[in-house]
């Protein structure tokens, strides 16, 4: 079930609907919530995925209960569709799922052309160092503020990145790695990365366990 449900988006976005909640690994195959005021919501697993291990099941579930809230919320059909793992929004819907081991997100829009939206659970210090080469370039890697923890720095740096992938993959036609898109600016609320020598602001919100990202195009 989907608990802790919140439909106010973090961000001084225009034209979003926003939903996220938080949930526990289970062995379920549907998932469910009472919380939200237009009533309930069920959603049940593909076939597909009913013998997928539970972690995966459950990120699944609780993507797709906030995906359906937030279109219902919008006026619009709440089935989303997929292909492999990337979700099929209704004509003339964009919007985009995130989950960390805990939080899933969703967000949708009827204004924006693109959404990518991320949520990540801060990094532990010794698999941020393990992991700091395959994600960024020693120039980024010297953009993070003396004030922060490097650990969070790079979480917040690799979400950006997902949140910007998300929101372009539509237009792409091969996947980029992680040093294909540069940081060139760390601000507080804000990123600024250059992919494909376009300039895109990718904002953030940090506290001293999760970051939440997300670019609105």
């Amino acid at each position: 079930m989907i608990s802790e449900l919140n439909g106010v988006s973090p961000f001084d976005t225009p034209g979003l609907y926003w939903r996220e909640g938080r949930f526990s690994v289970s062995r379920s195959t549907s998932m469910t919530t009472s919380a939200d005021p237009l009533g309930r919501v069920e959603i049940a697993l593909p076939d597909d995925l009913l013998t997928a291990v539970p972690k995966r099941r459950s990120e699944f579930l609780a993507g797709r209960v906030c995906a359906a809230l937030a279109l219902r919320a919008a006026g619009q059909p709440m089935h989303v569709g997929r292909i492999g793992r990337a979700p099929i929004w209704p004509p003339g819907v964009v919007g985009s799922i995130s989950h960390s081991d805990t939080r899933a997100i969703a967000v949708v829009s009827l204004t924006h052309t693109a959404i990518g939206v991320d949520c990540e659970t801060i990094m532990q210090d010794a698999l941020a160092q393990r992991l700091q080469p395959s994600l960024i370039s020693p120039a980024e890697a010297q953009l993070c503020p003396p004030t922060l923890p490097f650990a969070s720095f790079l979480t917040v740096v690799f979400s950006a990145k997902e949140a910007l992938y998300k929101a372009l993959s539509p237009q792409l036609d091969t996947i980029p790695g992680f040093l294909d898109v540069a940081l060139i600016a760390f601000t507080a609320n804000h990123l600024h990365m250059v992919f494909n020598s376009q300039s895109c602001r990718v904002d953030y919100r940090l506290n001293q366990n999760e970051c939440v990202t997300m670019l609105a195009v």
